[in-house]
């Protein structure tokens, strides 16, 4: 008990670095959590927000991770950082011959689905100009690979992702007090029904007790198979922008597990996820010598590294065309026959994985859903 009142921070082994509030102008979200693990109920809410998770071990000597910080030495510090940008102003693709197109996605009027939203190029941060910074902007991504023959790429896989459905269901049971209002409503017919022949002279008052309530509870019980879990049940939502660029042959709906009632805001965030689910999306995975141009290190030891935004290019598009992306996985691996070579992932991998760790991370969702119903 008295660790729930351990304020003095100097002991923890493990924090989590505070954040200016007024300041961040990340997605704003609705967390959740009954006995789950960290990863499994915060991955969906930073990888729809775009967040990285990032863990330092601090070190006697080290800046102090924010200003007043009093850790003890070893202490692991954990910080959620914003390093895409998408929704204050980035670029998720362009041309090399014209340039990155610089968007922002904001929610469009449902408040569920995401749109991009073109501004003004913005102006060269001054960190790149001939300052000794080393690194990258979420603002203004300037790495971009290329696969030629005079690039430290050695070898390149592409894959893109259409976005497949443009409804999405989800529920399953009747929003609350739907089908106890039905049930109220058909117990009080059977009442006044019972109170009409009770007044005609044909019902029999036993015991000052009525027979309306009797026939009220007797059609209650036969009707509430009939009745239980079909109005108001289901939600539904069509993305009008899909299907409309989908034309007339396209996949139709996609059913979202994770809300149990109908018009909750569980429903809504199902929904949310069931969008994002299905959205378009690519992964571009480069096994790239470092140093060949770029430099594959964090704080200020190289030009990019997880979480952050650059781009590559890929033979049979569009000339010039360019994809952006987070870095999503960094791999680094070498033997005594090869020099060491970074395996860079841009985009998300998650249809890229092989089926038995898919299999396993849908148990864990399964899992984790009997174990909120208090199954397990």
């Amino acid at each position: 008990m008295n660790n729930w009142f351990d304020l003095d921070q100097s002991n923890w082994p493990i924090v989590v670095a505070p954040s200016d509030f007024a300041s961040d102008d990340s997605l704003w979200t609705i967390f959740i959590s009954r006995w789950k693990m960290f990863h499994e109920a915060a991955s969906p809410t930073l990888d729809f927000a775009q967040l990285a998770v990032t863990c330092r071990r601090y070190l006697a000597g080290d800046p102090p991770p924010w200003p007043g910080a009093n850790l003890r030495n070893g202490c692991l510090v954990v910080d959620f950082v914003d390093q895409s940008g998408f929704t204050t102003g980035t670029s998720k693709g362009g041309n090399a011959f014209t340039g990155l197109v610089y968007t922002a996605e904001v929610l469009i009027n449902d408040f569920l689905d995401n749109q991009d939203v073109i501004l003004p190029d913005p102006n060269d941060p001054y960190q790149y100009q001939p300052t000794g910074w080393i690194g990258t902007l979420p603002s203004a991504p300037w790495v971009i690979y290329r696969p030629e023959k005079h690039t430290g790429i050695q070898t390149s896989q592409f894959t893109i992702t259409p976005f497949t459905d443009v409804q999405m269901l989800s529920g399953g049971h009747s929003m609350p007090g739907v089908n106890e209002a039905i049930g109220a409503g058909i117990e009080l017919v059977g009442m006044l029904i019972g109170a009409a022949i009770q007044a005609t002279g044909v019902g029999i008052v036993a015991g000052g007790t009525g027979i309306g309530a009797s026939i009220g509870n007797i059609a209650e019980t036969i009707l509430t198979p009939l009745f239980t879990d079909v109005v108001l049940a289901w939600v539904s939502f069509k993305d009008p922008v899909r299907a409309f660029s989908a034309g007339w042959s396209h996949y139709y709906e996609h059913f979202q597990t994770g809300a149990d009632n109908a018009y909750t805001l569980d429903s809504i965030i199902a929904l949310v996820a069931a969008l994002w689910a299905t959205r378009r999306f690519f992964c571009h995975e480069l096994v790239v010598a470092n140093g060949a141009p770029f430099i594959v290190g964090d704080q200020g030891q190289g030009d990019f590294f997880l979480g952050d935004r650059i781009g590559s290019t890929v033979k049979g598009m569009h000339a010039g065309q360019i994809f952006v992306d987070q870095v999503s996985q960094l791999e680094l691996a070498w033997d005594r026959n090869t020099a060491p070579d970074w395996k860079v992932t841009i985009g998300t991998a998650r249809e890229t994985e092989d089926p038995f760790g898919k299999a396993l991370k849908m148990l864990q969702s399964v899992m984790g859903g009997l174990a909120d119903l208090s199954v397990l």
